[in-house]
């Protein structure tokens, strides 16, 4: 099968690496000055079967093949849309890759074919990402979560007892297909997948839900700088309430993101963490790199679009309004407008 993917991060090589190991023809759509390529792509899995993979030679390219038979876009939330809900944060400034070019952009240069984004989408940028590539997009809820170490190699979790989802209903009828033959050849890959019905709105409630929680480690400078500011990880966890009761209006919230709401409570003392850090120390590291500065930008953004939901449905959110005062506040001032990997 012909995949291209859009964007060329941890998600993005996962997936990637996982199917071209399987003998998928795969395509990784990067920025043009990048097209020229910067070594292999290596990922380990961390837990399970603890694999070990290796692309030598993946191919790059700057525009989706116009043989492809599927795109996957696995940017960041604040590189999606040519106009996001959060855009006010970053001067009103579209998003854009070197050369001037949006996702949308790039989509709309591409072939006609089934688009599926693992990115976490909300109403607002899925309209506007439709609306400015001229394509129908299908949500996609992922079941991996990596990073990049100090080698370059993605260190990366594959949860057992979720599958990556797909949208059944989610793109145009004439694309089930194609979807249900990309759900077949992942899970053949080692990555189960299949298509489910209300996967859009399954991904706004649990991103929704748990937001905060993400958010908090950038706020906070970390996790342990999060749990030593009461301040910050008061606001975290009252946004964190506020946001789940948002939540549970607007879909089904995945059983992983409800349990670890559960949980911030008695794990966000200082004892709860140094458990953690005793028995998982990666996951900690994953957590910090993961969700710390790196994605500045995307909390900004994700923050103003449930915001924007919130509003929409009459609901105030004061804690989460504090909490992103906070994230902000960490930066001092805001930075260049996101591109894509």
């Amino acid at each position: 099968m012909r995949v291209s993917i859009v964007g060329a991060g941890a998600l993005g090589r996962v997936y990637g690496v996982r199917l071209a190991a399987q003998g998928e023809d795969v395509t990784f759509v990067v920025r043009p000055e990048r097209v020229a390529g910067d070594g292999p792509y290596v990922i380990e899995q961390v837990n399970g079967s603890q694999r070990r993979d290796t692309l030598e030679r993946p191919r790059l390219a700057a525009d989706i093949p116009a043989d492809a038979e599927v795109v996957l876009i696995t940017v960041r939330f604040d590189q999606l849309a040519p106009a996001h809900a959060g855009a006010a944060h970053a001067g009103g400034a579209a998003p854009r890759a070197a050369g001037g070019r949006t996702v949308a952009d790039i989509l709309r240069g591409g072939p006609a074919v089934p688009i599926a984004v693992l990115t976490p989408l909300l109403p607002a940028q899925r309209e506007a990402l439709e609306g400015a590539a001229q394509r129908r997009i299908t949500p996609a809820m992922p079941s991996v979560s990596g990073y990049a170490d100090e080698r370059g190699v993605i260190r990366y979790w594959l949860t057992a007892i979720a599958s990556t989802l797909l949208d059944e209903e989610g793109g145009a009828p004439a694309e089930r297909p194609r979807l249900e033959e990309l759900a077949r050849r992942l899970t053949e890959a080692g990555v189960p997948a299949r298509l489910d019905r209300d996967v859009g709105a399954q991904n706004v409630a649990t991103t929704t839900a748990f937001f905060p929680l993400i958010a908090a480690i950038d706020a906070g400078g970390g996790v342990s700088g999060l749990v030593a500011d009461r301040d910050t990880l008061g606001a975290a966890l009252d946004a964190t309430r506020e946001c789940v009761a948002l939540a549970e209006r607007l879909g089904k919230v995945a059983p992983w993101a409800k349990l670890l709401t559960r949980l911030t409570g008695p794990f966000a003392a200082k004892a709860g963490v140094a458990l953690v850090r005793q028995l998982f120390p990666e996951t900690l590291r994953f957590v910090d790199v993961h969700f710390g500065p790196k994605l500045h930008e995307q909390h900004l953004a994700m923050g103003a679009a449930i915001l924007a939901i919130g509003r929409e449905h009459g609901v105030n959110l004061p804690a989460l309004e504090r909490l992103l005062a906070l994230i902000e506040g960490r930066s001092g001032a805001r930075g260049p407008a996101a591109r894509v990997a």
